[in-house]
This record gives C-alpha cells, sequence and structure tokens, in this order.
C-alpha cells in the first residue's frame, strides 16, 4: 500500500510523532500549513486521504445523500478509512526515527472524526485534537487508556457540524473517564486565529 503525505521532521531526536487528518474534500497540504505555528519538538506528518475526488481533493470515506439531501455514511466504509489511518501509523513506524510510545492526532471535521476512531483504540496514541468534528458511535471502540490528554474546538455557527454533536462527543469523553479540554468560538465550519492559538497552547502543553 501506497501512502501520500507530507512531513516536517522535528528539532531533536525521538520527538512525539504529531498526525494531522485534513478534512473532506480538501488535501495533505490544508492542514500542513500550520506546520510553522507547531513546536518544532514535534515530528510533524500530513496524511492524504485514500479516496480521489478532484484533482486536488480527496476524502477519508464517501458521504452519501438521500433525494432529500440528508447526508449518511456507511459504518464499514469509516471503519475502511480508520483500518487505513492505523495501517500508516504501522508503515510509518517502521520506515522512520520519532517516539513510536508518543503519537497524537490532529483531525478536522472528517479527518477529527478519523482521529477519534483511531486514536481511542490505539495504545500509543498520546493526545488527539479533534476540530470541528465528532465521535461517530457506530465505529469508535475506546480501549485506549492511555490517552494523556484531548483538545476539542468546534465553532457554534457550525453548518456542516452541528455544535450539538461535539457538546455530546465531549460528554461521551468524559464518561469513559477522559477529561477533555473543549473550545466553542463564533465562527462557522474552519479554524479562526483564536482557534489557532489554543491548539498551539495545547501542543505546547504536550512537550
Amino acid at each position: 500500500m501506497s501512502f501520500v503525505f507530507l512531513e516536517r521532521k522535528a528539532a531533536i531526536p525521538n520527538a512525539p510523532l504529531l498526525v494531522l487528518l485534513h478534512g473532506y474534500g480538501s488535501n495533505e497540504a490544508d492542514l500542513f500549513s500550520f506546520a510553522a505555528y507547531i513546536p518544532d519538538n514535534f515530528h510533524v506528518v500530513s496524511l492524504q486521504a485514500p479516496l480521489k475526488m478532484t484533482e486536488e481533493s480527496y476524502a477519508w470515506f464517501p458521504i452519501h445523500f438521500t433525494d432529500s439531501m440528508e447526508r449518511w455514511t456507511l459504518p464499514e466504509e469509516v471503519a475502511k478509512a480508520t483500518n487505513y489511518v492505523k495501517e500508516f501509523l504501522v508503515f510509518y513506524a517502521n520506515n522512520h526515527s520519532f517516539d513510536a510510545k508518543s503519537i497524537y492526532l490532529m483531525g478536522f471535521s472528517q479527518g477529527a472524526m478519523l482521529s477519534y476512531a483511531v486514536g481511542l483504540s490505539t495504545n500509543n496514541v498520546k493526545g488527539i485534537a479533534a476540530l470541528s468534528g465528532y465521535i461517530d458511535p457506530r465505529v469508535v471502540e475506546v480501549t485506549n487508556k492511555s490517552i494523556s490528554s484531548i483538545y476539542v474546538s468546534h465553532g457554534t455557527a457550525d453548518m456542516v457540524v452541528p455544535f450539538a454533536w461535539a457538546e455530546q462527543s465531549v460528554g461521551v469523553l468524559k464518561k469513559y473517564g477522559f477529561a477533555p479540554e473543549f473550545y466553542s468560538y463564533s465562527q462557522g465550519h474552519g479554524i479562526n486565529q483564536d482557534n489557532l492559538t489554543t491548539i498551539v497552547q495545547w501542543l505546547q502543553a504536550q512537550l
């Protein structure tokens, strides 16, 4: 299996790994644009999703629409995407030098859904940053007890992924004993400057 990704090496040896997972219809260059702000003690990798939509847009799994334009996804397609990310983590660990016991996942929208699905079930993931996403209970298994920190952010005016879904996800995390940091912003489906600032602060606190 071949993977497409961008990477920025850390300034220190045996650094923690931060894996960036972009949103639906985007690509690996999107979140990688934040790399300049990410502490250089992280080894940063931005992975491209496997499903090609157009020349420069990709998806982790399909979004289906009814005649009335209601959206739905198939659990088996989400599970396939989850396994794709897990296989990438194994591939990258076998071919690159970093602290394999200290992996962090940061995803936006569809990438945030995968960050939850992968991180909550992969024992060497230490932290999750879920931006404008939610937990899909059909595909998330909570077996990873080694997570030390979870960052959640969401726009209160998000018309793509409702703010209430993020609130519900935070409630699920708390039921499992996690203490997520939850930030809300007066924005739609995106990341503003204040949001980026707290993301960077959260990352710095993990070092």
